[in-house]
């Protein structure tokens, strides 16, 4: 199959969902209106009076959206055929991940100042706040590890994106500064020259790699520690994003984030270059089975993740960027957007990982096994790899597309582990007003709860990779918070007199899928002895349910208001 004809019809999906279908979410569901905006008093005072600076506001949310996570399901759902990769990423993008990204947007505006949890709690009652924010708590404390723990070792495997990266976080810094308060036509001429000298960052800079050699062990009778180069590499991105979650937005996340964006559009405009004028044939089967290879269903359903639904946008989406809007309707240039932004991103993964085997069967020796995709950096390994093979089809530096890859792939799992641990942080003072007594309510030590229990997860095994070992159970977590989110849309929906359907049918969908495939993992789980992961895993079903049983009483008790 010519990957051209991918890229066509992703294109053809994607410009008719968000020409059509976010209009008809806009308008007829959600029914944005341009005059509403958040009322200045439940405006974070960290931040400058929201101007119109949507395009700022949107790369910043992309970047946050484990972006990175979703290279690495797409590349991994492959295993089953090109055919329901693409049809899950494409389709799912434009009907269900785009309804999600800007519903929960569109929910945050409406309940302006209120976290998920708290959210939870207006529609469903007080016992809702604590078990939302304890399983969002509890799924963020995994996806932060994880996304450490990837780049710590990207770090390690690509040491010629060492410097870049860190030189675009200082380059980040002064653009913040500069940005604050601007006018668009001031962000546009300031972001031409950001990129550009990133660009040339990744061009000079990458020619200096920086790596620690060696290790230093420490080993007793009960533990073992390896103080290796992804032990560093993981204690050096904590002290980082401790530091700049204490920083307002605007200084440093924000435009770090915005800047990654915009080196990941650059990436993308040279893949699907590559694809017009190289037009790779996919060397990947439609279909895809084996022995030791499980069914489609539900499995494709949380591989591929974050790049189609995600449950955690909602926590993004309210606890980061829907706090930095001024006006109701850029939620569906933001979060449909973005929605179909992560698409094309999940569709190079695509096209990259169907085209970089030189025949069928070395593709197939590679995906014979799921075994094979434990090593999730490895994933991302190959991906950046074979970028840098298509961009050097059209004549450019294979070293310098390997490099600029390595460090997009690097700002974006470190702009989710930054948004994640300031949802964190937001969740952790919402709690910290229930329960004073028991939680820190000075926002530094805040900070520093959220960053430790993230650095003790990543670091408790000696070896800096933690976060990797609850991976299994993130996917089927991030889908049940997806189905939670659904259903806090629907409430709202019902109780404002809009049509619920819209979003009643992926809830149910989704509803059946993840816990078809919880109950297989829980199975697996108990006859393999992984007590940890089954009893964390236990712990998750059962807030979802309580949550469950009081969103049916609400349902019953509640009837749409005729206002």
């Amino acid at each position: 199959m010519n990957s051209l004809f991918l890229l066509l019809a992703a294109t053809v999906a994607f410009v008719f969902g968000y020409r059509f279908y976010s209009k008809l979410l806009a308008l007829g569901v959600f029914r944005l209106e341009n005059n509403y905006s958040i009322p200045v008093q439940n405006r974070p005072a960290e931040d400058e009076p929201r101007t119109a600076k949507r395009h700022l506001i949107f790369g910043h949310h992309l970047a946050s959206l484990a972006a990175g996570t979703a290279v690495m399901g797409t590349m991994v759902s492959l295993i089953w055929g090109w055919i329901p990769a693409f049809l899950w990423a494409v389709v799912a993008t434009v009907t269900a991940a785009g309804t999600y990204g800007l519903g929960s947007l569109w929910l945050s505006l409406r309940y302006p100042g209120l976290n998920p949890a708290e959210i939870a709690a207006r529609l469903l009652g007080a016992p809702a706040h604590t078990l939302f924010a304890l399983f969002a708590f509890l799924l963020l404390l995994i996806m932060n590890a994880a996304c450490a723990t990837l780049a710590a070792q990207l770090l390690s495997d690509f040491p010629q994106a060492v410097l870049p990266f860190w030189a675009i976080v200082v380059l980040a810094w002064f653009l913040g500064g500069f940005l604050r308060g601007r006018e668009n036509f001031e962000i546009i001429s300031a972001s031409l020259i950001a990129l550009t000298l990133g660009l040339m960052a990744v061009w000079l800079l990458g020619e200096f790699p920086l790596a620690f050699t060696g290790a230093l062990n420490f080993e007793t009778k009960t533990s073992y520690l390896a103080f290796d180069a992804n032990m560093v590499w993981v204690l050096i991105l904590f002290f980082y994003a401790y530091h700049a979650t204490r920083l307002p937005m605007w200084k440093l996340i924000r435009p770090r984030g915005y800047l990654t964006a915009l080196l990941l559009g650059i990436m993308l405009f040279i893949c699907y270059t590559a694809v017009v004028i190289d037009h790779p044939v996919l060397v990947a089967p439609e279909f895809h089975a084996g022995p030791d290879i499980p069914a489609t269903l539900p499995w494709l359903f949380v591989t591929l993740t974050s790049g189609a639904v995600a449950g955690f946008h909602l926590l993004i989406g309210n606890g980061i960027t829907a706090r930095q809007l001024k006006h109701e309707t850029d939620a569906r240039y933001i979060g449909y957007g973005g929605a179909l932004a992560l698409g094309l991103l999940a569709l190079s993964a695509i096209i990259i990982g169907g085209t970089s085997f030189a025949t069928t069967q070395e593709w197939t020796q590679h995906y014979a096994a799921w075994e094979a995709f434990r090593e999730l950096h490895k994933v991302l390994e190959l991906y950046i790899n074979g970028f840098a093979r298509m961009a050097a089809s059209i004549g450019l530096d294979q070293a310098f597309a390997r490099t600029l890859a390595a460090v997009v792939m690097l700002g974006l799992l470190v702009a989710t582990l930054e948004a994640g641990l300031r949802v964190q942080k937001q969740l952790l003072t919402g709690l910290t007003e229930r329960f004073p007594s028991l939680l820190p309510g000075n926002e530094k030590n805040q900070i520093a709860t959220v960053v430790v229990l993230s650095a003790v997860l990543t670091l408790h095994d000696g070896h800096g990779l933690g976060g990797l070992s609850w991976w299994p159970l993130f996917g089927v977590a991030d889908q049940i918070l997806a189905v939670l989110g659904f259903s806090l849309l629907a409430l709202t929906l019902r109780r404002s007199g809009r049509p619920v359907i819209w979003v009643l049918a992926p809830l149910i969908f989704m509803a059946v899928v993840v816990h078809w495939a919880f109950a297989t993992l829980a199975m697996q789980w108990w006859a393999a002895g992984e007590w940890l992961l089954f009893g964390l895993g236990a712990l998750l079903l059962a807030i979802e349910l309580g949550l469950a049983v009081l969103a049916l009483r609400t349902l019953k008790a509640s009837s749409p208001s005729t206002s």
